[in-house]
Formats: structure tokens, sequence, C-alpha cells
């Protein structure tokens, strides 16, 4: 579902919230605010903060080592 967010959409939710008696309000944005904030991309999404464990190793580590394994 490809639907285009104008600010009367925001409006709309918030007549429907007041409606239904819902204590929520959100603020009703900009058209340039709207397309600032659907082309913003965060340069730093994928980058990776740790480095993920090696979960298999831990487990084999936890039992004492691998079946046949020297020490």
């Amino acid at each position: 579902m490809n639907m285009e967010i104008t600010p009367q959409t925001y409006i709309d939710m918030n007549k429907e919230f007041e409606e239904e008696g819902t204590m929520v309000r959100i603020e009703v944005p900009t058209e340039e605010g709207i397309e600032k904030w659907k082309t913003w991309i965060d340069p730093h999404m994928h980058e990776r903060t740790t480095e993920p464990p090696d979960m298999v190793q831990d487990m084999w580590d936890a039992i004492g080592g691998r079946p046949g394994e020297k020490k």
C-alpha cells in the first residue's frame, strides 16, 4: 500500500483521534517537512556498533568443546 502523505493526512488522523476519544495528537508538519523526512538518509544506519558473538562456538565452549576435538 503506497499512500501519499500530506499535511491533510495528519489533520485527518488528529480528527479521528478526537472522535475516538484518544488522548493523542500529532503535530501537523509542513509539506517541506514531510519531503525532508522522506528523503533523509541515515549515513550510519547499517554500521555495527558491536561485533556479533559467534553463538555456535559459544555453545561448543559451554559444553567443553567439539566432540573429538583435541585440547
